[in-house]
Parts: structure tokens; sequence; C-alpha cells
């Protein structure tokens, strides 16, 4: 039995691999296209997901500022679970403590951070007084094996969805821990250099050439799009 969860990466593409929606514009038509993301999330059901810092601020917490509690007491770095009891989790990776919490609930789901031992105890303060629960991969850079590890350990999270950004994607490829892709292909073209691509992995931390999938199922679903679902057969 594997010690951490079974990893999903989900994301929608254009045709050319670019993955930032909001370059696409406002057209209903682009729109029309862009909610079949949160329909395959739907359907496949999933009781966690995990994105990167980056994506949370950008597209959940809108930039919100990080919150220090004044006066706040040395915290040891044990790991803090307010809740072993919700049905979902929304899980981000956030180990410089960027992100600003005022709530606990994202989307009706129980907030997971995923810390280093690095941050502020204040920081830590505000979070456990809002009663978000974090979790601490490493002491100075997330262990991506060690959180997935917490994750199914101490919330009993079985299988993860994971939604972005590139380099938080192309991390969990790097480290071999996707363990199926699917890709939700939209009939437009992006076209910008500068756009973010599904798996970024910087060349000095690249563990390996390539990784192969398999392709499992295809289908296409409602305004042209099509569903592509692979899994992870080996990395070279």
């Amino acid at each position: 039995m594997s010690k951490r969860p079974y990893v999903i990466c989900l994301m929608m593409t254009s045709l050319d691999g670019k993955i930032l929606g909001e370059k696409w514009g406002k057209d209903d038509r682009v729109q029309l296209l862009t909610k079949s993301f949160e329909e395959a999330h739907d359907a496949i059901g999933m009781k966690a997901w995990i994105v990167g810092r980056a994506t949370m601020e950008k597209d959940f917490t809108k930039f919100a500022r990080p919150v220090y509690k004044e006066g706040a007491l040395q915290i040891n770095r044990a790991d803090f679970i307010a809740t072993r009891e919700a049905k979902s989790f929304a899980i981000a990776i956030d180990g410089n403590a960027k992100l600003g919490w005022e709530s606990s609930i994202m989307l009706g789901d129980h907030v997971i951070s995923i810390l280093t031992e690095a941050v502020e105890d204040s920081y830590l303060a505000h979070l456990q007084e809002v009663g978000v629960s974090y979790i601490f991969a490493g002491a100075t850079t997330v262990n991506l094996q060690m959180a997935l590890e917490k994750l199914k350990t101490l919330f009993g999270i079985e299988t993860l969805m994971l939604e972005g950004g590139g380099r938080i994607n192309g991390s969990f490829l790097n480290e071999g821990l996707i363990d199926e892709f699917n890709q939700l292909l939209l009939p437009l073209a992006d076209g910008r250099v500068e756009t973010s691509s599904v798996f970024e992995i910087a060349e000095k931390d690249r563990k390996l050439d390539a990784t192969l999938f398999k392709l499992e199922s295809m289908k296409q679903i409602e305004n042209d799009v099509i569903w592509l679902k692979y899994k992870t057969i080996e990395r070279v």
C-alpha cells in the first residue's frame, strides 16, 4: 500500500498546451469553454484538491496579504490539525507563508496549508486562530513526498487532485508523484510565448528526461472539448 495519496493531475489547456485561461479574454464562447474544468472536477469527484501558492492567491484568495497575530508566543513546529472530520479539503503549497487566510473554509472545503519550518510564529498563531490546518514539510523548502504522506496519515486523504500551476505540476512530475493526468483540450489557441504550460521544470532541477504516459480514454464532451485521460507508466 502506498504511503501517499493517488495523485490525479487535472488541467484545461489550449491546443498549444497553455493553461492561463484569464489570458483568453471575456468572450462568451471562451467562458463557456473554460466551464468544462469545474464540470470535469465535479465528475471525477475529488475529496481533496491541491494547488500552488501562485494559483491559490490569483484564483481563490485574491492576493490577500498574510496576517500576523500580534504578541504571538513561540510556537513549536508541530503539525496543526484543526479538524479531521471535514468532508473535503482545499490544500495550498505555501512554503514561505505568503497567503493571507481570513477563514478556514474555501469553496466549502477545509483549508490545509503546507509550510516549511522557516515561517514566523505570528503567522502560525493567526492560522490557529482562524482554524486553518497546517503541516510542515521541510526546513526551508517543501518536500512534496513528505507533504503527501502527511496528508494521507493525518487527514485520511487517499486520492488527491492536482490543479496547477505549471511549476507545481512540474515539481510533482519531476518527483514522480503524478499517477494520472486528465487533460481538457479546448478548441482554442493561445500563441503567447510567455504563457505558462502544463508542466514547467527548471533545467537545474530536472531529475529525468521525460515521463511516459499511456492513453486510457478519450472522449469529446460539450463544445468540442476533448477529455484525455492518461496513466503514468515510466520515467526515462
